[in-house]
């Protein structure tokens, strides 16, 4: 695709939009800083061309970003999609990872709540895509959440969610049942968020990496730290948020709010005991989550 093919694209929008400067690549594709003609200040993203490759229905994506409330969407002559957004004001989670380490256990709770709050509001559609890179957090400790419903636009296209989430290196934060093409709903961003969470306050998502038996190793080494009420509270949220099944995790995120909370919201799902666990298959997955929550009591206790 030429440049010109894209830049004329947007000039041809009912409110042409102007590249301010030559675009930085971004997790799903290239950003551009853009002014519309009227005055207002836009990011433009290019699809990638990984992404942009497994596209069979262009319109879809269009008409998803529309009704998901974005500034604008389309597709250039050539091919290439791209969309449309306000500026996110606010570092993401991602960032600090990177740049200063785990976030202390306080701030994170802070974080999850109004997260909570964001996407229990009435009518509020699942947000789909939640990771460290898609959650900003302002200085006033505001919480802005990046690409909703993205997840649904790019699957109209018919991207596969894998290939996807390999793009953006977020396989350890979407549920599992996306990967096999189940519909996105509230216990996908469930999943997410907890996942998202537990990376901010351990620097890494909760499946990867060491061993469990490595990790309380490292618990048993530290001396058994004593747990905060922070942490034991984010601890027992977390853990159900990021069971593999749906069905194991809070129901809804004003559930997993009110366990934020220090709450077992009424009708919250039951927990399976070890045995129907080892019956089912799922042994080794308790041991896994079990060794997640103890490492998240000996990280977080470590940044309050």
């Amino acid at each position: 695709m030429s440049p010109d093919d894209f830049v004329l694209a947007l000039r041809a929008l009912d409110a042409p939009v102007f590249l301010d400067d030559h675009g930085v690549p971004g997790p799903l594709g290239i950003e551009f800083t853009a002014t519309t003609s009227d005055g207002r200040s836009v990011l433009v993203t290019q699809l990638s061309p990984a992404l942009n490759r497994g596209v069979t229905n262009p319109d879809a994506f269009v008409r998803t970003i529309e009704r998901a409330g974005y500034q604008g969407a389309g597709v250039t002559e050539s091919g290439q999609l791209y969309f449309l957004e306000l500026p996110g004001r606010g570092t993401t989670i991602a960032h600090r990872l990177a740049t200063d380490g785990p976030i202390p256990a306080s701030e994170v709770l802070g974080i999850a709540r109004a997260v909570c709050d964001l996407l229990s509001t009435p009518g509020a559609a699942p947000h789909g895509l939640l990771t460290p890179s898609t959650i900003l957090v302002g200085s006033d400790a505001g919480v802005v959440l990046r690409w909703p419903q993205m997840l649904f636009a790019l699957r109209a296209a018919g991207i596969d969610v894998r290939t996807l989430v390999t793009e953006l290196d977020a396989l350890e934060y979407i549920a599992p049942e996306l990967l096999d093409g189940a519909p996105i709903d509230v216990h996908a961003d469930v999943f997410a968020l907890g996942t998202t969470l537990y990376a901010a306050l351990t620097g890494r998502p909760p499946f990867g990496g060491r061993t469990t038996a490595t990790m309380m190793a490292v618990v048993l080494a530290d001396g058994g730290a004593p747990a905060t009420s922070v942490t034991g509270t984010l601890t027992a949220a977390l853990v159900r948020a990021i069971e593999q099944d749906p069905a194991d995790r809070w129901h809804d995120l004003q559930q997993f709010r009110g366990a934020l909370g220090g709450d077992v919201p009424s009708g919250a799902p039951a927990r399976k005991t070890a045995a129907t666990r080892s019956r089912s298959g799922c042994g080794a997955r308790a041991v896994i989550i079990l060794g997640a929550a103890a490492l998240v009591l000996w990280a977080a206790s470590k940044y309050i």
